[in-house]
């Protein structure tokens, strides 16, 4: 059980569990799992005003997230007040993904913290100088069980890995 992916199930339930479009996390765990990853997925939609959501963050979800966020979501500067769910969407997906933003819980900010997770996701991935900007390629891969890292006890190899990040550069 984690901590922080029990924050995120139960921030998700708190947030969309009145709406019809979500489907509530069921038990909630603190486990990330399919369940989790599809509530994240839900919750974005709706954001997106997404009116039939799906488990997937598919053609439409991208065409929407690329039409509200053109340049990706970006960093906050330090001290912005501005909160917003998506910001929190993307910390809980941080932390079912294992990357620490620093903060204790969702926060609805998207400062520093979430920021160096972020560009920490993408130096796993192969990125070479990440920013921390989210932009549709991250979302996706935010919203899904991929791993970034080498999963040595499920057959991972460091040339696997090697090669799935000469990939992802690409």
């Amino acid at each position: 059980m984690d901590e922080m992916v029990l924050k995120t199930q139960l921030f998700l339930n708190a947030m969309y569990g009145h709406d019809p479009r979500y489907v509530v996390i069921d038990p909630v765990t603190g486990v990330t799992g399919w369940t989790t990853i599809y509530a994240l997925t839900r919750a974005l939609q709706i954001e997106l005003g997404i009116t039939a959501t799906a488990d997937s963050f598919g053609p439409t979800s991208k065409a929407r997230f690329t039409q509200r966020y053109p340049n990706g979501v970006q960093q906050q500067a330090d001290g912005a007040v501005y909160e917003d769910n998506v910001y929190a969407i993307i910390q809980g997906a941080l932390w079912c993904k294992g990357y620490s933003t620093g903060a204790s819980g969702i926060t609805k900010n998207f400062y520093g913290g979430t920021g160096g997770a972020v560009k920490a996701l993408k130096e796993d991935a192969g990125f070479i100088a990440p920013s921390s900007t989210v932009t549709v390629n991250v979302m996706a891969a935010l919203l899904s069980m991929n791993q970034y890292v080498t999963l040595y006890l499920q057959g991972g190899t460091a040339e696997i890995r090697g090669i799935q990040q000469r990939l992802n550069r690409k």
